[in-house]
C-alpha cells in the first residue's frame, strides 16, 4: 500500500507488509492548534492511503490531551468501519494512568512491544 505523499510532521511511518508502524515524534501531544493537523494525518492513512493495520507507537510520547484521546477514538472508528484494527504499544506511565483514568484501556487494543502489536495484528 502506498504511503501518502504529504510531508508528515507529527508522525513517521514504517511499513511491515500488510502493517503500518505509526511512530509519534513529539513528546507532548497537547499544542492544540496543531492537534488538527495531527488528526488530519492519522485519518489520511486510513481515508487516503488505505491502510486497514496500523501499530500506534507511543514510545516518546510521555504526555497527551483528550484532544488526541479524541483523534485516537475516532482514528480507531474509522479503521473498524473499514474492517481494519489498530494496536498500542510503548506506552509511559504518564500515557498508561491517562488511558486508564479515561476507562480506555480497554478499549484500545495494547501490545507490550513492536513485535508484539506487530503480530496481534498479522494474526
Amino acid at each position: 500500500m502506498p504511503l501518502p505523499d504529504q510531508p508528515n510532521s507529527f508522525i513517521t511511518l514504517e511499513e511491515h507488509g500488510d502493517v503500518l508502524v505509526v511512530r509519534f515524534k513529539m513528546r507532548l501531544l497537547n499544542d492544540e492548534e496543531n492537534i488538527e493537523q495531527l488528526g488530519q494525518e492519522l485519518f489520511s492513512l486510513v481515508e487516503q492511503a488505505n491502510w486497514l493495520k496500523l501499530v500506534l507507537d507511543l514510545t516518546n510520547v510521555e504526555y497527551l490531551t483528550s484532544s488526541v484521546l479524541g483523534k485516537l477514538i475516532t482514528l480507531h472508528r474509522k479503521l473498524h468501519r473499514n474492517q481494519g484494527k489498530m494496536v498500542l504499544f510503548g506506552l509511559s506511565d504518564g500515557v498508561d494512568a491517562i488511558l486508564r483514568t479515561s476507562k480506555l484501556l480497554t478499549y484500545f487494543a495494547i501490545a507490550e512491544n513492536r513485535d508484539a502489536a506487530i503480530a496481534q495484528l498479522a494474526s
